[in-house]
């Protein structure tokens, strides 16, 4: 192993225990009376502010000239972490985590009809199949019916955004990481921001000014900016085939985290759904 492929992983690893355990202040947040929708509003907010001193100074010629894709960078970012935080502050981590990770189905294809010379291969079949069932043996009753949660559609519906995240990623290879952090930032902030507008009527910004509540806020701007711009600067550097199986890591860090901070348990239905849909990702990252 290089080097420059170690500093790689290792910037992988980071980003996949923060988002294994940022689900915790996430709660904290919701429990201090600031839900979901602002939490992320005022948190990513952090992470924008930081990047009007380091980034838009010196990538405002660029970020002009690819605003329209920028703009719909934006927007699914916006979807997508937005229905993440929703998941797991308001469903159970690990169950939300798995569903979440039904990602390479939609991957599949949203690069058929968006990436040119991409083609569909019985291995993506095999892929989609794997990840659907295990999807459904996770939902699914003990009466063989599918009992679909709220925060279940969030999860998936946030795997669905970070698919095309890692889609759009790859067909604005162009544009620089650092322009693509900021459009995600800046995305959930502004999305927040219309629909407070529309239907929470900004009545988090009393709670705001708690001490614990805007620690909390200022800890996970600051990290989530740290975070965003180490796990960009990562996956350049380690092969792409590593990069899925370091992200499962989540999993087992979201898993440990929710078992000693919310005494939450999976049942044997989403331990054998979850264990076709990481067998899912396995078998994608191989040729």
């Amino acid at each position: 192993m290089t080097r420059i492929n170690l500093v790689g992983i290792s910037c992988l690893l980071y980003g996949t225990v923060f988002w294994g355990l940022v689900w915790y202040p996430y709660r904290l947040l919701s429990g201090g009376g600031i839900e979901p929708i602002s939490a992320s509003l005022v948190s990513f907010f952090v992470a924008l502010i930081f990047s009007l001193f380091s980034i838009i100074p010196k990538h405002f010629k660029e970020l002009l000239a690819n605003k329209k894709s920028l703009f719909i960078y934006a927007s699914i970012g916006c979807l997508t972490n937005i229905c993440y935080v929703l998941a797991v502050v308001y469903g159970e981590v690990v169950r939300s985590m798995l569903l979440f990770f039904m990602s390479p189905l939609w991957t599949i294809f949203l690069s058929y009809f968006l990436i040119d010379d991409e083609q569909l291969t019985a291995k993506h079949c095999l892929v989609a199949l794997l990840s659907v069932l295990g999807g459904m043996i996770i939902l699914a009753d003990f009466k063989l019916s599918l009992n679909i949660q709220l925060s279940d559609v969030f999860a998936i519906v946030a795997g669905m955004g970070f698919a095309a995240t890692n889609v759009l990623a790859k067909k604005f290879k162009k544009i620089n990481f650092q322009l693509k952090s900021l459009s995600i930032w800046s995305g959930v902030f502004f999305g927040g921001l219309v629909i407070e507008f529309f239907y929470g009527h900004f009545q988090f910004l009393e709670n705001i000014f708690n001490p614990h509540n805007a620690m909390i806020i200022l800890i996970i701007g600051a990290l989530l900016f740290i975070s965003t711009l180490i796990v960009q600067y990562g996956l350049p550097r380690v092969n792409p085939v590593q990069t899925s199986p370091i992200f499962l890591f989540e999993i087992i860090v979201a898993s440990l985290s929710s078992f000693y901070l919310a005494d939450e348990l999976l049942s044997l239905k989403d331990f054998i759904g979850g264990f076709l849909i990481l067998t899912s990702i396995t078998v994608s990252v191989f040729d």
